[in-house]
C-alpha cells in the first residue's frame, strides 16, 4: 500500500513537472490554461528549476519590463510658399484722356512690358487692377468711371495672352485721393479750373497690385 502511494506521488510530481516546464519554464503552471499558478497574496508560484537570470517574467516580478520604444519623430511639414506683393502705379494721364475710360494709343508703351511679364510668369498668383479718380463729379459717377477704367486695363491684359482667371479688377472711385485739398487751396477760381485738373491729376491713375509665389530654391 505504502508503495503504491509513493509511486502515485511520484506520477503526481512528474506530471507538475512536466506541466511546468511546458507552460512556462521555471513556474507552476496551471496544465489546461497554461498560466502561472499564484497563491492567496497574488505570489507566483516558482519551482526548482526557477532561475530569474533565464526564465524571469514581468508579470512575477521577476524580471523588468522593457524600456518603451520611442516614436519616430513626425516628418516636418514643408513650408508654406511665401508670397510677395508689389505695387506699380500707372498714372492715368499715360492711359486716359480725362474723364475717359478708352485707353490712350500711347498706353501700350506701359502696358505691353506688363503684359509679357505676367504672361511669362510661372509664379504669378494673380493681379488686381485697382482704378482712381480725382475728387470732381459726384461718388457714383467716379465709381463707375473708375472701374471702367479698370477693366479696360484687365481686358488689354487679357487679350495680350494673361490669363483671365488671374485678374481681378476693383473701381474705388475718389477714395485714397490725396491732392484734392492742397490743390484747392492753389486754384480755387473757376477761371483756374484747368489748373486744378492738372494738380489733381496724381488722382487719377490705375494701381497694380502683383501677387507671386517668392521662389526659395537656392541657386546652384
Amino acid at each position: 500500500m505504502t508503495k503504491h502511494l509513493k509511486l502515485s506521488a511520484l506520477v503526481a510530481a512528474l506530471l507538475v513537472s512536466v506541466s511546468a516546464f511546458a507552460g512556462q519554464p521555471g513556474y507552476t503552471t496551471d496544465q489546461s490554461t497554461g498560466a502561472v499558478t499564484r497563491d492567496t497574496y497574488n505570489e507566483c508560484w516558482r519551482n526548482s528549476d526557477f532561475d530569474a537570470a533565464t526564465n524571469g517574467i514581468v508579470g512575477c516580478g521577476d524580471k523588468a519590463a522593457p524600456a518603451p520604444v520611442a516614436a519616430a519623430p513626425a516628418p516636418a511639414a514643408a513650408p508654406a510658399p511665401m508670397v510677395v506683393q508689389q505695387k506699380i502705379t500707372l498714372s492715368a494721364k499715360v492711359l486716359f484722356a480725362f474723364n475717359k475710360n478708352v485707353l490712350r494709343p500711347e498706353a501700350k508703351s506701359v502696358l505691353d512690358p506688363l503684359v509679357d511679364r505676367l504672361k511669362n510668369d510661372g509664379n504669378l498668383v494673380g493681379v488686381e487692377v485697382d482704378g482712381y479718380t480725382d475728387f470732381m463729379g459726384s461718388d457714383k459717377y467716379n465709381l463707375v468711371l473708375s472701374q471702367k477704367r479698370a477693366d479696360a486695363v484687365k481686358n488689354y491684359f487679357v487679350a495680350g495672352g494673361v490669363s483671365a482667371a488671374k485678374v481681378s479688377t476693383v473701381g474705388h472711385g475718389a477714395d485714397g485721393a490725396t491732392m484734392t485739398a492742397s490743390c484747392k487751396d492753389q486754384f480755387k477760381k473757376k477761371s483756374q479750373r484747368a489748373a486744378l485738373k492738372n494738380c489733381i491729376e496724381p488722382d487719377r491713375r490705375v494701381e497694380l497690385l502683383i501677387n507671386t509665389v517668392q521662389n526659395t530654391t537656392a541657386a546652384k
